[in-house]
């Protein structure tokens, strides 16, 4: 099976006379048709329909038809998305190789496109998702309650993943003196704290004023200094800094 047998595992709570079509292949078949650009159940029954025999020889299946949107609607409704998570989690962690020394995994949150809806007055979901630098791959992602922001959603991904010795990358918004809040007393991001995960340290440091920033102030306060190119100065600074 495709994608290295990912969902193999994952459990059918289907009806028996709901189990028309396989539950691994149909799940691969929708999988490829949204990352061939179909956003929608029926742009995705559309993809199954035109590719059809190619689909049968892929995925090793003798389907007659592609399934219907409502039927396609209703195979995802009953699939356990914290099942499904926790599969995908697996599978990215087995693919990834830690190097020699330090990991760092890149945190960062994104709106999921399509999410939104002008109709339903909806907002777009937000995702925060776990990325290593080295392997390429996203190692794992939450949601963001709507009634919440990335901080926790953040806390609450590290903890979750639950691997030791790895650097993790955030950004400046994530620099608060109570970040920790959300998951309680010393258990924040910026120290080990006795609630902590084993031989998980993250720490997040306020990023200071630049060189070059603090050069050009103080040029632009005492004027150009005599036999003295300020220019050059300042991409000296800034060069210095790149390195």
């Amino acid at each position: 099976m495709i994608f290295g047998g990912v969902f193999s595992k994952l459990g059918d709570r289907r009806k028996a006379r709901g189990k028309r079509y396989e539950f691994e292949a149909l799940l691969c078949a929708i999988v490829l048709s949204m990352l061939a650009g179909a956003n929608s159940l029926r742009k995705i029954e559309a993809f199954i329909d035109e590719r059809l025999e190619q689909l049968n020889h892929l995925l090793g299946t003798n389907w007659r038809k592609a399934p219907s949107w409502v039927g396609i609607r209703r195979f995802l409704l009953e699939i356990d998305e914290k099942e499904l998570e926790s599969a995908v989690r697996a599978h990215a962690h087995a693919l990834a190789s830690p190097p020699v020394g330090r990991q760092f995994i890149a945190i960062d949150g994104k709106a999921l496109r399509g999410s939104a809806s002008r109709v339903l007055d909806m907002p777009a979901r937000q995702l925060v998702s776990a990325f290593d630098h080295d392997d390429l791959i996203v190692l794992g992602h939450v949601e963001v309650s709507d009634k919440s922001n990335e901080i926790p959603a953040a806390q609450a991904l590290i903890e979750s993943m639950g691997i030791p010795g790895r650097v993790f990358t955030l950004d400046a918004l994530h620099c608060q003196k109570n970040a920790d809040a959300g998951l309680g007393k010393g258990r924040g991001l910026t120290g080990a704290g006795q609630g902590k995960p084993a031989g998980i340290t993250c720490r997040v440091r306020r990023p200071g004023t630049p060189p070059y920033a603090r050069a050009m102030r103080r040029s632009a306060r005492q004027g150009p200094r005599p036999h003295r190119d300020t220019h050059s100065t300042h991409l000296q600074s800034a060069a210095g800094l790149a390195a």
